[in-house]
């Protein structure tokens, strides 16, 4: 039995994405997201930066075209898909990596850390994969529209 590596990860995009058709002419979007973890130092009590995950993302269909035409270098994004192995051959050597295949993106909701009230109105969630049914919801957490706009 397969297992299924589901992900959701928030970062900033690290250029535009770019966007290409298959021979087919079914539209693939292709970006990185950089997904910089931060820890709070227990003896300082300062915030520290703990590292950065560089996630490779492709996007597919409606949700290609919804990112090509509406995303740009340095947003803020959430995105959620499926981990998926790309292995590849290059100069006689084996190279394994992973790229996440997206089924929804969305931008993060920012809050104001001294009053706990929202910086600007919640964005809609904007763009999703209509391809996969995906899980049904889990209680106490809010279905996601399945419209790109």
């Amino acid at each position: 039995m397969a297992t299924d590596t589901r992900l959701t990860a928030t970062g900033r995009l690290t250029a535009d994405p770019v966007l290409r058709f298959t021979g087919s002419g079914t539209p693939v979007a292709s970006f990185t997201v950089a997904c910089n973890d931060r820890r709070k130092n227990p003896t300082s009590g300062q915030w520290e930066d703990a590292g950065t995950l560089w996630l490779r993302c492709t996007a597919w269909d409606r949700l290609a075209e919804a990112a090509a035409g509406q995303l740009a270098k340095g947003d803020a994004v959430t995105v959620t898909g499926h981990l998926r192995p790309d292995d590849r051959e290059r100069d006689g050597a084996r190279h394994v990596s992973v790229q996440a295949q997206l089924s929804s993106i969305s931008r993060p909701i920012r809050t104001n850390s001294h009053s706990g009230a929202a910086d600007a109105p919640a964005p809609p969630h904007w763009a999703s994969d209509t391809r996969q049914a995906g899980p049904a919801p889990q209680a106490g957490v809010q279905p996601v529209s399945r419209s790109p706009f």
